[in-house]
């Protein structure tokens, strides 16, 4: 419940929010509110009483927004101008809303010269007296996180009321520019936002774009749904089909167009930044964007924990989210933009060109003597782009260089690799020479590439997958563990300086055994296991001849006693060592305190926990868990001991044995892997597996860590540097897309849409492969092949040993390596009958489900995967498979495509008898697999993505309902109550200026561009309602505010664009101000009436409550009557002249909206021609009486169901205030 979400919050931040000027942190007096007080320093005034509203519980923690507002007296001007002039935190929860507040109020009372943001100046002029010219600040000062509000001179006062004499200052000079100069500025802004927009993408703009100011966003976006994505890339991705991708442009001086972006950019750093994230509205708050560019974590930087995830549903608001690849998009964006384009306009490349030459001669001289590579003009080849819709794939720079919108051409190359980001590499951005396709992105086979992308936080966070989905990373370090140990892999994580212990002092590893018709016996070929090894040649022999130390062993310390002069130890290094009488049994440790000759270690870790009673300390009884130190009992049972103890429950070492201080061997982790053989690359990557600790006690240690240091690399103890380094790169070099569908723990329940019934004792799994078009490209073929059939489509078994998954997952499904032999051709081999596959998923590995120590299976795994075989949905064309009998033999790629993997886990686990899907998808009756029972498997319909799904799904719309056929119809429906906001529609909707600006002295003599006078306007007889006999604090200083605003506005723009006119001559009463509207669009019917007339102008009258802001103005039409409705007339005007619009009720009403948005939105309204125009009645000029207008606003608010504001009845009605309003009859 919202409401619930609220108090919550509120209760969580008067317990834990701490700031040294912050007290008394407390509900406040109305619903939705709180109250606290703040403390300035003792020379700038009293404390300050602060009251935040949010103004609909409702929309908590979403959408909702705040009312900033003080109840204190005499407080300082700098405190007072902050307060107003501060955000509406939009979509921020307490917590976060009283951080950014009391960050902005420090700032105020910091000082001039510590106050970044001017917010206690409200003179432009004095910045530009006091000498401080300072040029632009460097990347590295924008991200230091000491002075995270620091950007330019840009401050919250600086957005829409500006004034056009407070012109920023333009490429390090504070001089105003001449009125031609912006003039032109203002048409080229116009221009490139317009051509943004006929693209097909949406347009906002932040912080006094079109009044010149020195520091200026634009947001350039599109819904996600419309980039061509798949499901599948979107789910692995974690993108919503209704959000939005936005591309943040900041501007530190000024806009510039992509001419001065580009001449400028060969001499010094050009002044614009990017940004990228996601959002569910096409724009994000102000606070957001400066955020965004000001905070040293990056906003798109991979996020850790449990939190995100939990999250995800409550935080649809419009704040700005990470992107998946947000670090290396921006970083391409911010480093390589304006030099690629530059590239491209000097030698006329296309993108692929450009960014080839860009890689090929960065840091080098290059003459036209050299030439140019015809390589360099080649066209491009990608899959994808074929598949992709126009507005992923257009070129605007190709169409018109000199022209060309950057803000168009800037988001166009964003999106190239951001849909096609599986083409590029995700750190140095050059194309991926991969052969196969995959669903997510990953780097290329250059070693320097893997290790920033997994020291840079470039990769997936592995604590968020570890919390999100432990079975998926449990079954991803399995199906590695199973591919190493027989020697499978690959490929090899190089270039990450992983140091490990020597491979040929480890204890030697069983062979592996293989299964051969019916029987398990030693794999004849080691530990190699046959293997092609396509990377020895890149194999060395080791740098250093590796070492075995001996040293005395104190089991009661945990100390190693090195001979006297030895310093061959230091803190945080990681040590393996054999114990006397201990079977030769490994254990690792790292290395605590070294006072040599004396060497501390931490609690020691081996592969598999067995019976170590011949060590038992009496003394030590408790070891660090997860959750901290518990009680340890070792069992007697020796065949109880491995599903009893885990490696995070390794027992401490004691006394006991021959020696109290044996003489032991240790090693040192002090090998490059990289320098290693390629068969011992895979014992030492089982090796590190063996030591890490399950993935449960994994989530269960980062749980328990929740909004501290949530990292695993903090678990210092448990596990080593080298192991977390290869569970990093299992994890972010998975490219497919696994979601979990069962779970072991807690419930088991089967009663799911998406689970597939007929393999009751199998875990299941959706598993997506291929490039993110891979489900179009197959969609194509069913059209193409079988588009006319019954069953399009059938299902088919895909058994493969285990050791080969880890592979299939990286890969994809082919045929480019023979394992088994290929009796019926070349091809992907199915069947319909489970068990034919699973034949072919025991070739290798060790069968006895019972045995804890079977070497080919990560010991530590809860799952004890022993078989996986894949449920694949294949294009219904037998006579077309290389084979249809006895094995489907299917060639072509992409008739293929993965749905399901099933694993046959190990535990005692007892899943619930399947239900059957509510929607179940056809099968051919001839084709139709058989499961693991015997019996017919049944496909749920969420098997196949929305689009091919036979659905109708009612959408409701306001106070219709639309039925919708296809899942496309209804992503494409979705979220379209998301309107532009005032200021962009200003940009957008705006006349140009005259195309040829004239000197400023001759303005004055200019024909004016509408006929419109101000001033003219004869009140005497206008009919208004009675002056209000009240006035209150909080509306009294909004009004104030709202009405220099308004006329500020009015002063700085032309009276032909703006629309409407205030005459502050005419408002003897703060709560009551006349409005005309004039100067309407001349094809308009209105407009033609009004011309008709005589008139010039729509007179109105805006009353405010006592309320207000809280509640919207009473707006109403005065002069002339206009054609009703029902007479066919239109233009949102009632019978009675009041306006019918939602945003002037309660239920539509928000506190943040200032009288320009209003009446621009009022005007807007005016000019609608849906469903029909506003016309004038006919007949002489009449006026409305003030009666009609109120019973016509309250009649409309009945109508549809709006709620009138609590203060309607005291503050324009003669009616009783205590008696409900009555409903005036329809007229």
């Amino acid at each position: 419940m919202p409401r619930k979400a609220f108090v919550e919050d509120l209760q969580q931040a008067t317990n834990n929010f701490s700031h040294a000027r912050t007290a008394e942190i407390q509900p406040g007096p109305e619903d939705g509110s709180l109250t606290f007080k703040y403390c300035p320093p003792a020379h700038d005034g009293p404390e300050t009483t602060i009251q935040a509203l949010v103004t609909d519980v409702g929309e908590y923690p979403s959408s909702h927004m705040y009312m900033i507002y003080t109840t204190s007296e005499n407080i300082p001007a700098h405190i007072s101008t902050a307060i107003e002039d501060v955000g509406t935190f939009d979509g921020l929860r307490v917590n976060d809303m009283l951080f950014r507040l009391t960050k902005l109020l420090d700032k105020a009372t910091a000082g001039s010269q510590q106050n970044p943001l001017n917010l206690d100046d409200d003179d432009d002029d004095d910045a530009m007296d006091c000498g401080d010219h300072s040029t632009e600040p460097s990347e590295a000062e924008l991200d230091e996180e000491s002075e995270p509000e620091s950007i330019g001179a840009w401050s919250p006062k600086s957005p829409v009321h500006a004034t056009s004499t407070s012109i920023g200052p333009q490429q390090g000079t504070s001089r105003p520019r001449p009125r031609s100069s912006i003039l032109s500025i203002k048409r080229r802004i116009r221009s490139d936002l317009r051509t943004a927009k006929n693209a097909g993408f949406r347009v906002g703009h932040l912080g006094g774009l079109m009044d010149n100011a020195p520091e200026c966003f634009v947001i350039i976006s599109i819904r996600v749904s419309k980039l061509g994505i798949s499901e599948e890339a979107m789910q692995a991705w974690h993108m919503d089909p209704s959000q939005y991708f936005l591309l943040l442009i900041r501007y530190t001086s000024g806009y510039q167009a992509l001419d001065q972006l580009l001449s400028s950019s060969g001499t010094h750093r050009p002044n614009v930044f990017f940004r990228v994230g996601l959002s569910y509205r096409y724009k994000v708050p102000i606070d957001d964007a400066i955020e965004a560019f000001s905070q040293t974590k990056k906003i798109n930087e991979t996020h850790d924990g449990c939190d995100t995830m939990a999250q995800k549903d409550s935080n649809r608001s419009a704040g700005l989210q990470p992107c998946f690849i947000g670090s290396p998009l921006q970083d391409l964006l911010n480093d390589r933009l304006l030099a690629i384009i530059k590239h491209r306009s000097s030698f006329g490349f296309g993108w692929k060109g450009a960014e080839a030459w860009y890689t090929d001669h960065q840091g080098s001289n290059w003459s036209t003597d050299d030439g140019i590579d015809a390589k360099y003009y080649s066209p491009e080849i990608s899959s994808q782009a074929a598949t992709l819709p126009k507005i992923v794939t257009n070129d605007d720079l190709a169409k018109n260089m000199a022209k060309s919108s950057f803000p168009l051409v800037a988001m166009q190359f964003a999106l190239r690799h951001l849909v096609r980001c599986t083409e590029f590499c995700l750190v140095c951005h050059s194309p991926v020479e991969n052969d196969f396709e995959a669903l997510k992105p990953y780097v290329c086979s250059k070693p320097l590439c893997l290790y920033q992308y997994m020291a840079f936080g470039f990769g997936p966070s592995i604590e968020h997958d570890i919390i999100s989905q432990p079975h998926v990373v449990d079954l991803l370090i399995s199906f590695c563990y199973a591919s190493a140990a027989a020697g499978k892999l690959r490929s090899l994580p190089y270039g990450l300086s992983l140091s490990v212990p020597a491979p040929d002092l480890l204890p030697p590893r069983p062979k592996p055994l293989t299964y051969n018709m019916g029987g398990f016996m030693p794999d004849a070929q080691g530990s190699s296991g046959g293997t092609t090894k396509p990377e020895s040649s890149l194999a060395v022999q080791p740098i250093h001849k590796p070492r075995k130390y001996k040293a005395k062993f104190d089991r009661a310390k945990m100390e190693l006693i090195l001979a006297p002069g030895e310093t061959l130890l230091y803190p945080n290094q990681w040590v393996f060592l054999n114990v006397p009488g201990s079977s030769d049994e490994s254990f690792h440790c790292r290395v605590v305190e070294a006072l040599h000759p004396t060497v501390r270690l931490g609690p020691p870790i081996n592969r598999s926990s067995i019976d170590m009673s011949f060590l038992q300390q009496p003394d030590i009884n408790t070891h660090h868990s997860p959750s901290g130190p518990r009680p340890i009992t070792i069992p007697t049972n020796p065949a109880l001991t491995a599903a009893t103890l885990t490696p995070a429950t390794t027992p401490p070492l004691s006394r006991g044995g021959p020696s109290k201080n044996p003489e032991i061997e240790f090693v040192i982790y002090d090998q490059n892997f990289d320098d290693l053989l390629f068969n011992d690359k895979q014992t030492i990557i089982c090796t590190l597996l063996d030591t890490l600790p399950s993935v449960i006690e994994m989530k269960e240690y980062l749980q328990n860590k929740r909004g501290k240091d949530m990292a695993l690399k903090s678990w210092q103890d448990r596990i080593s540097p080298a192991a977390a380094g290869v569970l990093r790169w299992i994890i972010a070099s998975n490219r497919s897309c696994i979601v979990e569908v069962d779970h072991i723990e807690g419930a088991t329940s089967r009663a799911s849409e998406e689970r597939v019934t007929g393999m009751s004792q199998w875990m299941q799994f959706r598993f997506a492969q291929g490039a993110p078009d891979k489900e179009q490209r197959f969609r194509q073929s069913i059209r193409d092949v079988t588009s006319n059939a019954r069953y399009p489509t059938q299902y088919a078994w895909h058994g493969s040993p285990l050791h080969n998954w880890h592979s299939i997952v990286r890969e994809g499904l082919h045929f480019q390596h023979t394992a088994h032999g290929r009796a019926y051709g070349h091809g992907v081999y199915h069947a319909t009958n489970v068990n034919t596959s699973l034949g072919y998923s025991m070739m290798y590995g060790y069968h006895n489900e019972n045995d804890s120590k079977s070497y080919s299976r990560w010991p530590h795994s809860q799952l004890k995967i022993s078989q996986a075989v894949a449920l694949n949905e294949i294009v219904n064309a037998p006579a077309m498979f290389v084979s249809s009998n006895p094995h489907l033999v299917v060639a072509q790629l992409d008739w293929i495509q993965t749905r399901y993997l099933f694993v046959r886990i190990n535990t005692s686990v007892k899943f619930d008898p399947d239900i059957q899907p509510k929607e179940v998808f056809p099968q051919d009756p001839a084709y139709t697999p058989t499961g693991a029972e015997g019996n017919k498997i049944v496909i749920p319909m969420t098997a196949v993505c929305k689009s091919r799904r036979p659905l109708s799904v009612k959408i409701k719309n306001g106070d219709k309902k639309m039925k919708l056929a296809k899942g496309s119809e209804v992503e494409d429906a979705i979220l379209l109550s998301d309107d532009t906001d005032v200021e962009d529609l200003q940009i957008l909707l705006s006349e140009d200026e005259e195309e040829n600006a004239k000197p400023a002295q001759q303005e004055r003599y200019e024909r004016p561009l509408t006929d419109f006078v101000p001033g003219n306007l004869d009140h005497q007889n206008l009919p208004l309602l009675e002056p209000p006999p009240y006035a209150t604090p909080m509306a009294t200083k909004a009004l104030q505010r709202e009405l220099n605003g308004t006329l500020k506005v009015q002063d700085t723009k032309p009276a032909h664009e703006l629309g409407w006119y205030v005459n502050h001559d005419l408002i003897s009463n703060m709560y009551q101000w006349i409005i005309e509207l004039h100067s309407f669009e001349s094809h308009l019917p209105l407009a033609k009436d009004l011309k008709a007339k005589g008139l010039t102008s729509v007179v109105m009258e805006v009353r405010f409550g006592k309320d207000y802001p809280m509640s919207p103005p009473f707006v109403r039409i005065i002069r002339p009557r206009f054609l009703s409705f029902m007479a066919g007339g239109g233009g949102h005007v009632t019978a009675g002249g009041a306006l019918c619009m939602e945003l002037l009720t309660n239920s539509g009403w928000s506190a943040v909206s200032n009288m320009e948005s209003v009446l621009l939105q009022v005007r807007l309204a005016l000019s609608s021609t849906d469903p029909k125009p506003a016309r004038l009645e006919q007949g002489p000029v009449r006026d409305y009486g003030v009666g009609e207008a109120i019973e016509a606003y309250i009649r409309a608010c009945h109508t549809h169901g709006w709620q009138i504001p609590p203060d309607f009845r005291s503050s324009y009605t003669p009616y009783d205030s205590n008696k409900p309003l009555p409903i005036p009859p329809m007229t």
